[in-house]
């Protein structure tokens, strides 16, 4: 239930997504093994639906067809459904690849994905609707509206749980949990159960820490106060006024037409994603949707269906510590600026499936990329699309910098080499940082980094001294990805955070 970028630094996970991981250091997520063997090759696919728009006004794709193809066929994803809305209407929608490689059924605009952690901006948005029918307030303790949870979580808020402030332990870090609990059913109250008699991370606002526990309470305040499921709330509220027929809150037992299925890469082939029982993503990752379908939400954030506007703007201020320091989250979205532009986005990570949603509201302009692959780029792929679709948009290529110590540099790469094999030296490692970094996250990193291929160029980008430590970042490419390595040691040499990301 993770978002694309995976961060190991101490108490702070990636901003783009659980799926089951809020893109947990490098998406361990979805990486809990027992997968089945599968078909090399993907012969390529298309088809394609372009909506909205007139002839005479259609802009040319072309290079947004050729990049998309070519993501598939480097083996990025099984498939790839792309939908670009502009101005709340969709101007391409088009899929390349299979759904199903099994039966080789080919993925269109109407296959339905599993979009993981953007679950959360549903969740969010019909908390904001509470608000604003008087049942609750943001600043108000969550235990007044639950009082059987611990305790321990008395001081948290409904804010805190929006923006991943609270402190309480996300419940996709305990150890061993998708190894046999999360195969089995169970319910809102179990999923606390997991993380109920842990102490809080921090005390409440004063850091940011992604966490999907905390959006497991919301769905269970939004149940509390609609006095209904929480899949009926969102039929109630969102899905249905949107005509949102092919978007369901996933149960284990329904038929749903157009389902696509989830995989993994092994080396060359895919193999199907390991099993995870639906009643766990829950109110944090548990929808399924298509690209048509996410274009009319996308349709409604700017308008006033579902919220007024001046609530969405609030949904997307930045988190503010009791520091002072300012988050780029905010209400189930992650915020970033781009040429000065504001950009409001979430992925979504959970077994078998990558997806990603980038908006720029000013411009009007938004890229949805779902795929069905745990391992997929699809926020490098929203991003460079974007970009595609709007120069003005397009990411600069970053600037490498003089390397004048290169031993450091070897020492880093030699870091990500280590972890691609499996091999990782714990000693190198902070405390802290050894701590977070459980065995099931250095599992998923190795097996999602290795899929893209072996370490090729690690230019420095930049080498930053603070009081107590030294932040490097590379340029590195794995197979044909190009990502951002940050490397973080203390004054004793020790590794103090490792982040990856586009």
């Amino acid at each position: 239930m993770t978002h694309g970028r995976a961060i190991y630094t101490p108490g702070v996970t990636s901003r783009l997504d659980i799926d089951l991981t809020a893109r947990i250091p490098f998406r361990a997520k979805d990486v809990w093994l027992t997968m089945a063997p599968h078909r090399i090759g993907i012969p390529f696919a298309l088809t394609a639906s372009i909506v909205g728009i007139a002839a005479a006004q259609k802009p040319d794709f072309s290079e947004l067809d050729r990049y998309l193809k070519d993501q598939v066929a480097k083996r990025a994803a099984p498939s790839i459904s792309a939908a670009v809305v502009k101005d709340g209407k969709v101007v391409y929608a088009k899929a390349f690849g299979y759904a199903d490689l099994e039966n080789e059924v080919l993925a269109t605009p109407e296959s339905v994905y599993r979009i993981g952690s953007i679950t959360k901006q549903f969740t969010a948005t019909m908390i904001m609707q509470l608000i604003g029918e008087k049942k609750l307030t943001l600043d108000q303790p969550f235990r007044t509206i639950l009082p059987d949870t611990p305790g321990a979580w008395d001081k948290v808020t409904v804010r805190q749980l929006l923006n991943h402030t609270s402190g309480i332990k996300p419940y996709t870090e305990v150890p061993g949990l998708f190894a046999d609990a999360a195969l089995k059913p169970t319910n809102p109250a179990g999923i606390l159960k997991t993380v109920e008699k842990e102490p809080l991370g921090f005390a409440p606002g004063s850091q940011w820490h992604y966490n999907n526990t905390a959006y497991e309470i919301l769905g269970m305040i939004v149940e509390k106060l609609d006095d209904r499921k929480y899949a009926d709330s969102l039929h109630a509220r969102i899905l249905d006024p949107l005509g949102m027929k092919s978007t369901y809150f996933t149960s284990e037992r329904s038929i749903v037409k157009h389902r696509a299925q989830g995989y993994e890469p092994n080396g060359k082939a895919f193999l199907h994603a390991p099993y995870l029982n639906m009643d766990w993503p829950y109110a944090a990752g548990s929808i399924e949707s298509t690209t048509l379908d996410l274009a009319k939400w996308d349709a409604a954030l700017y308008g006033e269906r579902i919220l007024p506007q001046s609530v969405f703007k609030e949904m997307w201020k930045q988190a503010v510590l009791s520091t002072g320091k300012k988050e780029d989250y905010g209400f189930g979205f992650q915020l970033a600026k781009l040429n000065g532009v504001d950009i409001v986005q979430h992925g979504g990570g959970i077994h078998g499936f990558i997806t990603f949603i980038r908006r720029a509201p000013e411009h009007g302009l938004t890229v949805v990329i779902l795929t069905n692959s745990g391992s997929a780029p699809s926020d490098q792929i929203a991003i460079k699309a974007m970009g595609i679709v709007d120069p003005n948009l397009r990411e600069a290529p970053p600037k490498v910098a003089v390397d004048t110590d290169k031993p450091a540099t070897d020492k880093a790469r030699a870091i990500l080499q280590s972890i691609m094999d499996g091999k990782l030296d714990r000693s190198i490692l902070t405390p802290e940082f050894n701590k977070i970094l459980t065995p099931t996250m250095e599992h998923g990193a190795q097996t999602q980094l290795s899929a893209f291929g072996k370490i090729g160029k690690f230019r420095l980008l930049s080498n930053e001294a603070k009081e107590g430590s030294t932040t490097r970042t590379y340029l590195v490419t794995l197979g044909s990805t190009e990502l951002k390595m940050t490397v973080t040691i203390n004054t004793q040499g020790l590794i103090a955070g490792i982040d990856l990301h586009p």
